[in-house]
Formats: C-alpha cells, structure tokens, sequence
C-alpha cells in the first residue's frame, strides 16, 4: 500500500515550483510540510517521514520518538532526477526512539543512539551512507540487547559501547568496529587502514561475535578481542588469529592481496567512490584448511560470493519505495498540454 500511497507524493516534491515536500505519514492520514524541522516536531511516534532530494539542517539535534525515516538514496547514479537526499546535521536518538528505522538517506555527520539511563533498541537501518561514526550506545556499562540491524549500507566507523544482538550485513564499511558483544557480521565489504597502533587490525575491542562472509580488502586483524569465529572470509593479508588465540574460525582465505578482491578500485580501497565495482574479481587466495590456492569465488557458506554481492538477496542501491529516476516536464505548455515524463522504479524488497 505504501508504494501506491507515496508515488503521487514524490511526483510532488519534484515539480512544486522548486520547494521541498516533506510528507508525514500515519496510517491513512497524510500531512505535507515545506520544512523538514516542521515535519519532524508535529510527527507523533510511529509515523513515516519520507523525505525528498536536497541537503537538509535539522535544528533540533536530539529526537525522542519513533520515526521511519525514508529517503531517495545516496547514489549519483540512482538520483539524477530527484538528487540525493543528504542530512547535514548530527543527530543524537534517545530513548523513546526504540523501533525507528532509517532508508535511503545520506548522512554526512555522525548518528548517536541512546542516552546514559535508557537504550535505544530495535534499530533498522537500510540503504544509507553515513559519513562519520555511528554509536549504537551512550555509556560503556554491560552488556544489553539492542538488535540493532544495519543493512545494505555504506559506513566509516561503527561503535556498539558493548551492546549485544547487533547484525550487520550486506554493508561497506571504511573505518574500525569497535565494541561489538555477541553479535553478526555476514557478507560485508570490510576496508580499513587500520593503524600500527592497533595492530593494523580492522576490529577492535570485539568479544563472542561472528565473522561470517566478508571480505576484508585491507586490514583484518583483531585488537583486544576475544572468543570471535571468523568461517568464509576473505582477507587482503593473513588469518588474524594463531593457536593461542582465543579468537578461530575455518574455511578462510587468506593473502589475496591488497585491494585484489574487487573487480574495480580507483585510488585507495579505503576510501569508498560510488565508480568503484565491490563486485569479487576472479583473484586467489591461501586456503585456511591445507594451505592450497583457491579461488575466492563462490566460497561463502551459503554458495554464492563473500562481500555484498552474495548471499541470496544482495546488496542493493536504492530504497524499497517508489523512486523517480528520470524526469522531463516541459517549460511551457503546448495545445494546453503541459508535457510531463516521469520514470518511476522501486526495487522488489
């Protein structure tokens, strides 16, 4: 219902005279707002705030309610029409935030969840970028189950305070996780510089997770971490763990080379370009289990690819929603026909 609903919104948003629609949706009842802090101060918890192309300051940096947050995507390529939409303002989610989720948005600050006395959980996060850090926690105390689910995303660092139950899959990540507890990681295009200081590791601080279909295009070791399985991965260089490591695994490979992974990478593999192909090149690598060169295709547990690409539902590039990805209205009418032509694509999940 949802895709029937919104269409005719974003066909709005993209001819109203140059002025931005913010649509807040609950249930059957639909209100339009021409300001997004508008938007967001009269949304009650639980509605869906679908928000147009444009770069948007939102003045109001801490939010304590349920919002599902839904964009037109972060790829050039996918928002010649509509352009991408792009948060500029850091945002802290308190505790009363529980159950938001998040699609198809550029954010270039940082994303901060929780507050010292009340964790936000039930976090989804789809089809993002987000160019700085996001923390799933406020404090560093124990252990909580946040089930916060990342997917499908392109992020710099990501830091869970020690909260448990998190997954992260299908994503591009360029800077350190740190701070995971018991939690999964499957079929990520891992690529960071980790730093001497840490061992050039890529994960830090991590204890009791999985590590299951990734590719590691540069760093993967393990700083003060322990009790982690790695199974099907990829790494650039070595398997980061020995005999009397806490941390194992199996069916790793293991020295394909820096960057060699991928079919196409301009400059460095740690900094993400929207021109670079993530898709597995047919390089080889050193099996874990009798030390033979394999291919690295084809070796994730599931039959199909590590990294993003694999696994049966692979990594996609814009939101579920309707998208407008082309656009042509005439300037002027012709025979009182105003000429409009507009292409329209949502994905199928």
């Amino acid at each position: 219902m949802k895709k029937i609903i919104i269409l005719p919104f974003l066909f709005l948003a993209l001819i109203s005279w140059g002025q931005a629609q913010f649509v807040v949706q609950n249930g059957t009842k639909t209100e339009v707002y021409s300001n997004i802090n508008t938007a967001i101060t009269n949304a009650v918890a639980g509605d869906t705030l679908y928000l147009p192309g444009g770069g948007f300051t939102i003045t109001t940096k801490t939010i304590d309610k349920t919002l599902h947050w839904v964009g037109h995507g972060h790829y050039p390529s996918e928002t010649g029409a509509t352009m991408q939409t792009r948060i500029t303002s850091g945002l802290t989610f308190t505790g009363n935030s529980d159950n938001s989720s998040f699609e198809g948005i550029l954010f270039t600050s940082y994303l901060n969840f929780g507050s010292s006395d009340d964790e936000v959980v039930n976090i989804k996060m789809k089809r993002c970028r987000v160019m700085n850090t996001v923390t799933f926690r406020n404090v560093e105390t124990g252990n909580p189950n946040l089930n916060f689910q990342i997917s499908e995303c392109v992020l710099q660092s990501i830091d869970a305070k020690y909260g448990s139950n998190c997954l992260v899959e299908k994503s591009l990540i360029f800077s350190y996780i740190d701070k995971f507890y018991q939690s999964n990681f499957n079929h990520n295009s891992i690529n960071v510089n980790g730093s001497s200081s840490y061992g050039n590791s890529s994960i830090r601080w991590a204890s009791g997770c999985t590590f299951t279909n990734n590719v590691f295009g540069l760093r993967g070791g393990l700083y003060n971490s322990e009790s982690n399985n790695l199974y099907n991965n990829v790494f650039a260089e070595g398997i980061p763990y020995g005999g009397t490591s806490s941390n194992g695994g199996a069916n790793n490979i293991y020295n394909v080379g820096d960057a060699a992974a991928y079919t196409t990478i301009n400059g460095n593999v740690y900094t993400f370009e929207y021109d670079n192909d993530y898709h597995l090149s047919s390089v080889t690598g050193t099996a874990e289990s009798d030390g033979a060169t394999v291919s690295i295709l084809l070796s994730a547990n599931d039959g199909t690819n590590p990294g993003i690409y694999g696994s049966p539902t692979p990594y996609k590039t814009i939101p579920y929603y309707p998208h407008i990805n082309t656009a042509v209205i005439a300037t002027k009418a012709t025979n009182d026909q105003l000429g409009v032509d507009v292409n329209a694509q949502a994905q199928s999940r």
